[in-house]
């Protein structure tokens, strides 16, 4: 069995793996403080799982899997892979017993009793995004002493070259900043543990560039938009591209990640080398509005991305008729859902509720990430709705 372990880039590696014939498992992590904090699950916080209810306050980071990833009923593993995943934060402390677990800290004010207990028996704390990756290779060194003579590969993160703009955004607190001794950390990881293998994202990235037109925006169409409102008006905004999710990667890493199953080493192909051209700065990318429309009405999240994405390249013309357009062919994705809703507060258009129309339907037909997604899903739709009716 092949466990993957950590965040979304740990989980489309390990469906890429399945879809070429591999048992894949899947074990979504809290935080790199709370495997090496514990052996096994803590009963006391075991109880309280069972006795309050708290699995809709974990978000898929189950008890075992931040305390016992592969425990002794799983299947035995061949090969653990682990991704740089991004903490969720706040974290608890158990005072006494000094383990340390993940809950969202709403499920307290949901349960008097939670958080009875939770005043009594321990603290919250945001661990120091300067820490992570020591804290990464405490956590690794578990690993490497629950599974001696089990081959791990840990996949590195993308580098926010200047060339990745505008300003690339990571989930893991301090990516930036992280990033730059990041290399020989992991280096040292390799070195010290036993079995212990690095994937480099930006050299598998480099093969994917390549080969591609050589754009950001179609590889990582994703951005975080923060804006500025004053008095119902948008006066300010701040564009971050996403370069955590990247369209072509899981199935590169899948490649790379078959031939270490076969040589039991990391190789890399001739052209997957980090390019120069990465050290220069973004240049905004313009697409004319029938190259627009063919990406969103092709169905594919990140094609319907770059498309959206664009529209912030020139703000003084309102596209939302296009989104009209393309309303029946659009998936249901949150990153995207972000940024048509702060389109749709800059470019104020009734003719936006069309389009809420049609992705409240293929919302409530979407299932596959769980009613809570799906519910939250909805009431921002509607609420984009109600905008864009309201002035």
């Amino acid at each position: 069995m092949l466990y993957f372990l950590g965040n979304c880039q740990a989980d489309f590696l390990s469906r890429a793996m399945a879809g070429r014939g591999h048992r894949c498992t899947y074990r979504v992590l809290a935080s790199p403080m709370t495997l090496p904090s514990h052996s096994g699950i803590p009963g006391s916080l075991a109880a309280i799982h069972r006795d309050m209810a708290l699995g809709d306050y974990l978000h898929g980071r189950e008890l075992a899997n931040q305390f016992e990833p592969i425990g002794p009923d799983d299947p035995p593993p061949s090969l653990m892979v682990l991704s740089l995943f991004h903490e969720n934060t706040p974290l608890f402390v158990h005072n006494a017993e000094k383990y340390v677990f993940f809950m969202d800290p709403r499920a307290l004010t949901d349960k008097p009793e939670l958080m009875d207990w939770a005043r009594r028996e321990c603290r919250m704390f945001e661990p120091n995004p300067a820490t992570y990756l020591r804290r990464f290779g405490e956590m690794l060194s578990r690993l490497r002493a629950d599974f001696p003579a089990v081959p791990m590969v840990v996949l590195s993160r993308l580098t926010p070259h200047p060339a990745f703009g505008p300003e690339p955004f990571s989930y893991l607190k301090g990516w930036t900043e992280l990033s730059r001794g990041a290399g020989e950390t992991l280096h040292g990881w390799s070195l010290n543990l036993p079995d212990v293998h690095i994937i480099d994202m930006d050299r598998v990235f480099g093969g994917i560039w390549s080969e591609s037109d050589k754009r950001i925006e179609g590889q990582c169409p994703f951005l975080k938009i923060t804006l500025e409102e004053a008095d119902g008006r948008v006066t300010g905004l701040h564009a971050r591209r996403d370069i955590e999710h990247i369209g072509a990667m899981p199935d590169r890493l899948a490649d790379t990640l078959t031939r270490f199953l076969e040589t039991g080493t990391v190789n890399y192909l001739e052209h997957e080398v980090i390019r120069p051209e990465w050290r220069a700065h973004w240049r905004v990318s313009r697409l004319g509005d029938e190259r627009m429309l063919e990406l969103l009405t092709s169905g594919a999240n990140y094609r319907c991305a770059e498309a959206v994405g664009a529209f912030f390249t020139d703000l003084g013309r309102d596209r939302t008729e296009l989104l009209v357009q393309a309303r029946r062919h659009m998936p249901v994705c949150h990153m995207t859902l972000h940024m048509i809703k702060a389109y749709g507060r800059i470019q104020r258009n009734p003719a936006l509720a069309l389009w809420c129309d049609s992705h409240l339907e293929a919302a409530d037909a979407f299932t596959a990430n769980g009613p809570l997604y799906q519910q939250a899903y909805i009431e921002r739709v509607a609420a984009m709705r109600a905008h864009a009716l309201s002035g």
